[in-house]
């Protein structure tokens, strides 16, 4: 077990949240195999009371006492309120869609209720040992920050492992209106098809066999505790433990042995487990994402610039049909970061060792083109290649690397155009120097001086 010491330096309302607990040595040791499944909430999203003031709940309770006056005791059950709902609003069924997507959207539309409903969402994609996920809530915030699949209904159940990331939706998606659980009757469906269907059987077994983690839920949630029992049914005494991420010391007292409560912040947790895994060199910093991003953005600055009209690249390439390898090159690197900066959701680049095993696929593909003699496509993979290698470099000093010079011809790197150029006045390969004169590329460009070369992310 690790000892987590309390979290923030202030007296805010998050950094208060921010306790100090012990990560169990079980929650750890499934993490890095890949094994710790989390069932989350609606405390960890958009119900929580840091995103807005009032509940969906709340808000429901409000347009039925407004509307239809009907004084509703706020004791209510959810279902039995958005059930009430339905029957006594005009078109109900449309109404209560309407009015979960306007919630949604209104939080979408400012950036920072969004970045405070998403904030656990985001943490956890720093986590991709973390790869699958069980939740009651109805947003897409794990399809849109953790690059998670979803799996909603029995006809999904034959292909949840087809993706290294997975979220059981367990009450519907606000993207498959259909499937939303809201009422008494679609709880009723629901708890039927838990206990009877293949999805019910799948995460049975998932929850039998693997180390689990609730959070975001309130102490007494009546769902939670049916969930727990219609997934536990039949296992009796070899019902597992579960774990249960909470700031509500409540939950310290109840009666229910399976669960053990952690009392923190849901995602004070998650940040904590992550740094326990970086520490123990299970997975890496996120911090190369930000770092691809840059040396993508400086690239790609100084490859447009070069190949401006501005700068005559057109007359230049007549003279030195050399450069064309540089622009290759250049695109490779581009794509290099590209690639890495938009996998920041799923997090394949952060686990230990991936770099190392592409960058060894990538030495493979340049030195086959190379005996292929297909010059252009062995420099475009250099490119790649040496994108990789400074996101390496950088990710194993944990520092801030330089970027790679962009010129290149004959093993040679140079950081500016006029160095590149002097080098093959003096350096020339005139075999070289003919092969590339003929190919089809330089051609369009000596008949159209506007055309821009350009090397495309293919499987070449």
């Amino acid at each position: 077990m690790k000892i987590v010491q309390a979290g923030g330096n202030c007296n805010c309302d998050d950094c208060k949240t921010y306790t100090s607990f012990t990560m169990p040595q079980e929650v750890i040791e499934a993490a890095e195999k890949g094994e710790l499944i989390l069932f989350c909430g609606a405390g960890i999203s958009t119900e929580s009371k840091k995103v807005l003031p009032y509940s969906f709940y709340e808000n429901i309770l409000e347009i039925l006492n407004r509307e239809c006056d009907m004084k509703v005791d706020s004791n209510i059950s959810f279902a039995e309120l958005m059930e009430l709902f339905c029957k006594n609003i005009p078109n109900g069924r449309k109404k209560l869609i309407h009015t979960i997507k306007e919630r949604f959207d209104f939080i979408r539309s400012f950036p920072e209720l969004y970045s405070t409903a998403a904030k656990f969402h985001e943490e956890l994609a720093k986590v991709p040992k973390i790869n699958t996920v069980i939740t009651t809530n109805w947003d897409d915030f794990f399809e849109n920050e953790c690059g998670m699949v979803p799996i909603i209904d029995d006809k999904d159940i034959s292909l949840w492992n087809t993706f290294s990331k997975r979220v059981f939706k367990v009450h519907g998606s606000i993207n498959n209106i259909g499937s939303i659980v809201a009422t008494t009757s679609d709880y009723k469906a629901c708890y039927n098809r838990l206990s009877n269907k293949p999805i019910g059987a799948q995460l049975k077994t998932l929850l039998s066999t693997h180390t689990v983690v609730f959070v975001g839920f309130s102490f007494g949630d009546e769902d939670l505790n049916k969930i727990i029992k219609i997934l536990s049914s039949d296992l009796e005494d070899f019902a597992p433990q579960y774990f249960l991420v909470t700031i509500d010391e409540s939950w310290e007292k109840t009666d229910n042995k399976n669960v053990l409560p952690i009392i923190t912040d849901a995602y004070y947790f998650i940040h904590s487990l992550k740094k326990i895994l970086i520490d123990k060199k299970i997975i890496e910093s996120d911090s190369v994402y930000s770092f691809a991003k840059y040396a993508n953005e400086i690239v790609t600055e100084l490859h447009v610039d070069w190949l401006s009209n501005n700068n005559k690249f057109s007359d230049k390439i007549k003279e030195y049909p050399e450069l064309i390898l540089s622009v290759a090159y250049q695109d490779g690197r581009q794509h290099a970061y590209q690639r890495c900066a938009a996998n920041k959701k799923l997090g394949d680049y952060i686990f230990k060792d991936y770099l190392e095993k592409v960058i060894q696929s990538y030495d493979v593909i340049v030195e086959h083109h190379h005996h292929t003699g297909n010059l252009l496509m062995e420099y475009y993979f250099l490119g790649y290649l040496d994108g990789l290698i400074n996101l390496q470099v950088f990710q194993n000093n944990n520092e801030e690397v330089g970027i790679i010079p962009c010129f290149v011809y004959h093993d040679k790197y140079f950081e500016e155009e006029s160095e590149l150029l002097s080098y093959i006045d003096e350096n020339r390969n005139n075999q070289v120097y003919e092969l590339l004169k003929r190919i089809e590329l330089l051609k369009r460009i000596e008949l159209s001086p506007e055309t821009v070369p350009h090397f495309a992310p293919w499987v070449y």
